[in-house]
């Protein structure tokens, strides 16, 4: 090598230094440090190919994301499961960023080869000669995918037939390494104008002899450290609102450099080891000669962050409306296991939330919102102490001794106070197990509750008394406007009763929330609902005139029940029912949904409800109080949906909320009479849930909060809060 006298001056060639240098160990790390020191020059290449093509992508993204893009914590998001427009959209992003790479990359290798042998090259040459062998690089990219995609089909075809993970990881490993020779292909492949197939020979050539060194160089410095470097930065700047998006940006551009940087030296340092002085020569005579042009910092530092200027502009002025959500994962950080420690106040173990525990939420004074949570133990109360609940209060709600297995109903107060539903029992023993029937009895009564604790309601009497632990105890509570309270409340008959089959419904009246003077009335009888697992379906309301209207929906047949109250004190009552007998589908999330109801300000009820044969939600806008006659809208399609809430905002307008598990979204219909708009707020990210619940909070916004559920262990409890919802 040293004997080797180059053409023109000797004095001015750099290429025995180069390959002096060129033999050196560390390629990696020497390669990133040559992409650091020309890094502006070497991200020519991928910003002026990928900055267009991120610009018009995001074009049609916003014409074919109409409706389902979003602001969430001052972040862009498409919501719920992409419909096919927008996979159609990913798949033509993809192919044409694979077509950029084609060009990006061999002409940064090329760009980094002149640096790393002492010649300039001048930008638009290196695109120039990448740009003409684009179908030869069309074709190492076909290979590389079917390489990759064949060692990642062989190990998990190992691991469904073995179940050996180990096996399969390690198989999945060694051919992806013996794979890895295809991106060194690429510098042969622009440096030395060889074919797809002959670039893949030459670099599988000067593997040889480093079997596992080549690959592994290729391994960490392509794809590894730029992936670790990436998931680095997201970590360091997770929970800043734009900031992860904008480095995505950032990082996606200025990879190009590393990897490109990595590729050349590794192929010059394989050549000066197993190559010839004139195979070295070619390559550096074979680089166009060219006098480059001083690389103008401040445009290409601009094209760097432009997209991300660009993405604060649109995610911070939101110029084209889009809807702005607040979001919070209330439990994110809570244990999901047993809590051994012991509260100092009662001696009681701290109480711990499940997956089916959410039933209700209520808003107090100043905002503060209540999550009312039980399911077959003691309810518990959940309180946000923020306006978006980073910060909560959890508490039992019931005392020790009460006969758990019933869910609690709740109500909140004008004063922002809840009321809840309790079943104080005697005949059972400390765990709740009933020692002898003859003897068991069990009453309803009420607890008072504010934000920090519940007490029994002062002064108040037990509402019902039961006898019998089987009996049906479905309760409902709602605030009359005057400050007292109405509790509707099913009955069993006896299996001696002549109407076995029917079912008891009565109100009590309440001229204050303690419920010091009860006075309870049956209004009606309905038909028994056989499907008691739920204990719900159940809604209570009062109108503006102190009127009761009460709803029962039969979750066996899907009817629909509703009964007005002529005055107060319901001495007279009228029976509706808008929706008759169906047939149930049983085999997924539709029979376990609730009905919801409000009382409009002329005292006619309007009601969300899913119909039980196909999984659709409706609205009924009834045209009487007793909802004998009603008009109905579909809200959301037959499918899978769950649990419609439903509240009236400060303009009269019904806000229903549902999950929509199809789409992987949950969705507000705003509704004026049958009028509705569609809205979808957030995805669902799991898997969704049984329970959903909505407010108005303080500042008159909805405010949903539902669980978000993959398994028993693996779950959220979310607080969602749209904005600015049309």
């Amino acid at each position: 090598m040293t004997g080797e006298r180059p053409e023109g001056d000797g004095a001015n060639d750099r290429r025995p230094h180069a390959r002096d240098e060129l033999r050196r160990g560390g390629v990696v790390w020497l390669a990133y440090a040559t992409a650091v020191r020309h890094l502006i020059r070497l991200a020519v290449p991928a910003v002026a190919v990928f900055l267009p093509i991120g610009l018009l992508a995001a074009s049609a993204l916003v014409l074919l994301a109409d409706g389902s893009a979003a602001v969430v914590n001052d972040d862009f998001e498409l919501i719920g499961a992409p419909d096919m427009s927008l996979l159609a959209w990913s798949a033509a992003v993809l192919v044409v960023l694979v077509a950029g790479q084609t060009v990006a990359l061999p002409a940064t290798v090329m760009l980094a080869t002149g640096r790393l042998v002492g010649k300039d090259v001048s930008t638009s040459d290196a695109m120039r000669a990448a740009a003409r062998r684009w179908p030869a690089t069309a074709v190492l990219v076909l290979v590389g995918v079917v390489a990759f995609t064949a060692a990642l089909a062989a190990g998990l075809g190992i691991l469904m037939w073995t179940g050996a993970q180990v096996t399969a990881y390690a198989v999945m490993a060694v051919l992806a390494l013996a794979a890895m020779p295809c991106l060194l292909a690429v510098a042969p492949m622009v440096l030395e104008g060889r074919s797809a197939r002959g670039s893949l020979a030459r670099a599988y050539r000067l593997t040889a002899g480093a079997s596992w060194a080549t690959p592994l160089t290729l391994a960490f410095g392509v794809v590894l450290l730029p992936a670790l470097a990436a998931r680095a930065v997201n970590w360091a700047v997770s929970g800043l609102p734009i900031v992860p998006a904008v480095a995505g940006f950032v990082l996606a551009l200025i990879t190009v450099p590393f990897q490109a940087a990595v590729i050349a030296r590794l192929f010059l340092h394989r050549l000066v080891l197993k190559g010839t002085i004139n195979e070295f020569k070619e390559i550096v005579d074979g680089l166009p000669a060219s006098t480059p042009r001083p690389v103008r910092r401040v445009p290409v530092l601009m094209a760097l962050i432009l997209p991300g200027l660009l993405y604060c502009g649109a995610v911070l002025i939101n110029p084209l409306g889009w809807l702005v959500v607040s979001e919070t994962a209330v439990t994110e950080n809570w244990s999901r296991g047993p809590d051994s420690q012991v509260s100092e106040e009662d001696g009681r173990p701290k109480p711990q939330l499940h997956a089916s525990d959410l039933q209700a939420l209520h808003v107090g004074p100043g905002g503060r919102m209540v999550m009312l949570m039980d399911d077959s133990a003691e309810a518990k109360l959940l309180t946000c102490m923020d306006i978006n609940c980073t910060q909560t209060r959890f508490t039992w709600a019931e005392p020790v001794g009460v006969a758990g297995r019933f869910t609690a109903a709740g109500a909140r107060l004008a004063d922002g106070r809840l009321v809840v539903s309790t079943w104080t029992q005697e005949g059972a023993d400390e765990d709740g197990l009933i020692l002898d029937y003859d003897k068991w009895r069990a009453w309803l009564r009420l607890l008072i509750c504010d934000a920090t604790a519940c007490i029994p309601a002062p002064g108040g009497k037990p509402i019902t008394e039961v006898t019998s632990s089987v009996q049906h105890r479905t309760v409902a509570l709602a605030a009359r406007p005057g400050g007292g309270l109405l509790v509707a409340q099913l009955h069993d008959h006896p299996f001696s009763a002549r109407d076995i089959d029917k079912e008891s419904l009565s109100i009590t009246t309440c001229d204050d929330p303690a419920c010091t003077h009860p006075r309870t009335k049956e209004i009606a009888k309905l038909p028994a609902d056989r499907y008691r697992v739920d204990r719900r379906g159940l809604v209570v309301g009062v109108g503006p005139d102190d009127r009761p209207v009460v709803l029962r929906f039969d979750r066996d047949t899907g009817s629909i029940f509703v009964i007005s109250c002529a005055d107060p004190a319901c001495a007279r009552t009228r029976l509706g029912q808008p929706v008759r007998e169906g047939s149930p589908d049983y085999s997924d999330h539709a029979h376990r949904a609730d009905t919801a109801m409000v009382v409009q300000a002329d005292g006619r009820p309007l009601v969300a409800h899913l119909d039980v044969s196909d999984g659709a939600i409706k609205l009924l806008d009834c045209h009487t109080r007793e909802c004998s006659k009603a008009d109905s809208v579909t809200l959301a399609e037959p499918g899978r949906n769950t649990a419609p809430a439903m509240v009236l905002d400060r303009n009269g307008r019904a806000l229903v909320a549902y999950q929509d598990l199809d789409r992987e979204r949950i969705v507000i219909a705003t509704c004026t009479g049958t009028r509705c708009t569609r809205t979808p707020v957030t995805t669902i990210r799991r898997g969704g849930g049984n329970r959903l619940a909505m407010a108005l909070n303080g500042q008159g916004r909805p405010v949903i909060t539902w669980m978000d559920v993959a398994g028993w262990d693996d779950w959220d409890l979310v607080v969602t809060t749209p904005l600015n919802l049309p």
